[in-house]
C-alpha cells in the first residue's frame, strides 16, 4: 500500500477515537494526569504558540458571531475556539460552513459543566459580543484567565472593564472593527488584568466629563431613552452631562446607523437596515414603551424601528398611549428653512448649495417643524440660529470636552500666525467663497494658511491646538463644533455669527465676526491689535467652559426631567 492511503486510513481512525480519548493518551505518554479536564487549547489539539481567540458565550443568541467567523479571513493567523452546548451544534455547523477558507482555523468544543478559569487559560483573546448584561459572570472568568478582551463596544462592557484597565472594543457588526481590535489585543501582549474587584452599586455615581461614562438605565427612578442619530456624538455627550447633574436618572442610548459609521459609545447599535425587520420593530418597541419613563428624540429620527416611516410623526402616537414624557433635539439641517434663510442672510451658505439638496432640505425643514408644532411637545436646539426657524424652541448648547482640547501655547506671537480652515462640507463653511481670501493672505506672507479636510479627529486636535487663528463657517449665521473647539483651545476663532438669535439666547460669544467678503479686514484688524485678539482668545476659553462643558445643556433638560 502507498504511503498516501496509509495516511488517509490512520486519520480516518484517529478522527474515530473520541477527542478526550486522545487527550488522555497523550498525557499517560507524557506522564501527567490523563483524566484531568482538558484546556480549551487541547480540545482544539492546537500547539502551544498558534494564536487562539475563544468564544465562550452563547452561540445562538449571539448576532455579531457571524461577523467574527467572517473577520477571520483577515486573521490568517489565528484559530478560533467556538465553546458551545450539545444544543447548539447545528447553529454551530452552519456558522462553521459559513466561515468559508477559514473553516478549518474554527474549534468547536463542549463547555465544560464549569466554566472555569483554568479551563480558559491556555487560550490568548475572549471574544465577546452577546448581550453584554447578561455575561459579566463570564469576563471576570476570562479576566481571571489573564485573557486579553475583544468586545462589541457598548457601555456596560466598557465600564466593567475600565476598572481593569483591559479591553479592546469594536464596532458590532464591522468585520474590519473586530479584525483591527484583535490585532491590537495581540499586539498589546502580556499585559495581565488585575484581579476583579466586587461589583460595585448600579448607582454609583458618575464623573462628570468622563467620556462614555453615564448612568445605566434602570439606576434610578427616571428612565431616559435617547435615540437615534447621535450626530458628532452629541448624545453621547448628553447622556454623560445628565448623569452628571442628576442621581436619578438612568440613561439607553440607542443609535441607528451603518456600523462603519459607529465612532461614539452607545449602549445599543441598530444597524441601519435591520431598522427595517419586522423583529428587530418589536424587540425596539417592547423596550421603548415598556420600560424608558422620559424619551428624547434626536434629528426627529424614528425610534420604534423603519415600518412605521422615517421620521418620528408616525411614532409619536404609541409613544403618546404609553404615557411616555418625550422631547425633541434638533442640531441643524433637519429644522433650518433653506428659503428663510436665505432671505434672512445676504451670504447664506444655501446659495452654494445643489438645488436638489435645497428642495429636499425644504422638504424635511417644513414636515419636521409641523411635527413639532403640532406635537408640543418640548423642543430643544444646540445651536442659537436655530431659534429663528423655531422660536418656540429652547436652547440647550451643544458639548465639547473644554479639557481635551484645552492647551497652553500662547497665541499670535509668531510673526506670521497659522491661520487653520478645516471644512467638514465646504458649502455650509463657504469655503469655496472664503479661500480666496485666505490664500491671498498667505500669498502676501501675512499670514500662514493651513487648510485640513478628513483628518481623524485626534490629529485635528493636534493642528487646533498648534494653530492662532481658527476660521470656522462664514455663511451659516452660528459658531458650531469646531468654533468651540478652537475657543477651548485658546485660539482666536473666526466666525458669522447673526447678532439676532444669540442675544435671544442670552450670549454674546466672543468670535470675531466675519462674512466672507469682510473675512481680509477682520483679519488684518486682529494683527493689528494682537493684545485685544489675545484677550479675545482668553475669553473665548473662559466662554466655552461655561455654556459648552455639558452643565448648561443638562440645566436646560431639567424641567423635562422632572
Amino acid at each position: 500500500m502507498s504511503p498516501a492511503p496509509v495516511r488517509r486510513t490512520v486519520s480516518a481512525v484517529r478522527r474515530r477515537i473520541p477527542r478526550r480519548w486522545r487527550i488522555a493518551l497523550r498525557r499517560a505518554a507524557a506522564g501527567t494526569r490523563p483524566w484531568e479536564t482538558p484546556s480549551v487549547r487541547e480540545l482544539c489539539e492546537l500547539p502551544a504558540g498558534t494564536p487562539l481567540l475563544v468564544h465562550a458565550g452563547g452561540i445562538t443568541g449571539d448576532r455579531a458571531l457571524d461577523g467574527v467567523l467572517r473577520a477571520l479571513a483577515r486573521l490568517p493567523e489565528f484559530h478560533l475556539a467556538l465553546v458551545c452546548d450539545p444544543a447548539e451544534q447545528a447553529a454551530v455547523q452552519d456558522l462553521v460552513r459559513r466561515a468559508g477558507k477559514a473553516r478549518r482555523r474554527v474549534h468547536p468544543v463542549p463547555r465544560p459543566r464549569t466554566m472555569t478559569a483554568a479551563f480558559l487559560a491556555s487560550g490568548d483573546v475572549a471574544v465577546f459580543g452577546f448581550a453584554p448584561d447578561a455575561g459579566l459572570g463570564l469576563l471576570d472568568t476570562c479576566l481571571a484567565a489573564g485573557l486579553r478582551i475583544v468586545a462589541a463596544d457598548n457601555r456596560v462592557v466598557r465600564e466593567h472593564l475600565a476598572r481593569h484597565r483591559v479591553g479592546d472594543f469594536y464596532a458590532p457588526g464591522s468585520v474590519p472593527s473586530f479584525a483591527k481590535a484583535v490585532e491590537r489585543a495581540w499586539q498589546r501582549g502580556g499585559d495581565a488584568p488585575e484581579t476583579p474587584e466586587p461589583q460595585e452599586p448600579a448607582v454609583a455615581p458618575v464623573e462628570a466629563g468622563t467620556p462614555g461614562r453615564w448612568r445605566a438605565l434602570g439606576a434610578g427612578p427616571v428612565r431616559l431613552g435617547l435615540g437615534t442619530a447621535n450626530y458628532a456624538g452629541q448624545l453621547s455627550a448628553l447622556a454623560v452631562a445628565i448623569s452628571a447633574a442628576r442621581a436619578d436618572v438612568g440613561i439607553e442610548l440607542v443609535v441607528a446607523k451603518p456600523p462603519a459609521t459607529y465612532r461614539y459609545p452607545a449602549d445599543r447599535y441598530l444597524h441601519f437596515p435591520g431598522e427595517h425587520r419586522l423583529d428587530v420593530q418589536v424587540q425596539q418597541a417592547a423596550r421603548v414603551l415598556g420600560f424608558y419613563t422620559h424619551l428624547i428624540v434626536d434629528a426627529f429620527r424614528p425610534v420604534l424601528g423603519r415600518l412605521n416611516g422615517d421620521d418620528i410623526a408616525a411614532d409619536l402616537p404609541a409613544l403618546r398611549r404609553a404615557r411616555l414624557k418625550v422631547a425633541l433635539l434638533a442640531h441643524g439641517s433637519e429644522i433650518r428653512h433653506p428659503g428663510a434663510h436665505l432671505e434672512r442672510h445676504a451670504e447664506s451658505a444655501f446659495r452654494d448649495a445643489p438645488e436638489e439638496l435645497r428642495e429636499r432640505l425644504t422638504v424635511v425643514a417644513e414636515q419636521n417643524r409641523r411635527t413639532a408644532q403640532e406635537s408640543g411637545l418640548p423642543f430643544f436646539v444646540t445651536t442659537p440660529d436655530l431659534l429663528d426657524d423655531v422660536p418656540f424652541a429652547t436652547w440647550a448648547p451643544l458639548i465639547v470636552d473644554v479639557d481635551a482640547w484645552a492647551c497652553d501655547r500662547p497665541v499670535l506671537e509668531r510673526t506670521r500666525p497659522v491661520v487653520l480652515h478645516a471644512p467638514s462640507n465646504r458649502w455650509t463653511k463657504g469655503t469655496d467663497r472664503l479661500l480666496p481670501r485666505l490664500q491671498e493672505l498667505h500669498d502676501r506672507r501675512i499670514i500662514e494658511l493651513r487648510l485640513v479636510e478628513g483628518l481623524p479627529h485626534s490629529e485635528m486636535r493636534r493642528l487646533v491646538q498648534d494653530c492662532d487663528i481658527v476660521v470656522d463657517q462664514l455663511v451659516m449665521g452660528s459658531y458650531g463644533t469646531f468654533s468651540c473647539e478652537g475657543m477651548a483651545a485658546g485660539k482666536v476663532v473666526v466666525a458669522y455669527v447673526s447678532e439676532g438669535p444669540h442675544r435671544a439666547a442670552g450670549v454674546q460669544p466672543p468670535i470675531a465676526n466675519a462674512t466672507p467678503g469682510t473675512l481680509v479686514k477682520t483679519i488684518e484688524s486682529l494683527l493689528d491689535d494682537r493684545p485685544a485678539a489675545v484677550a479675545l482668545a482668553a475669553e473665548g476659553a473662559r466662554y466655552v467652559r461655561d455654556h459648552h462643558d455639558g452643565r448648561r445643556t443638562a440645566e436646560a433638560f431639567d424641567a423635562f426631567l422632572r
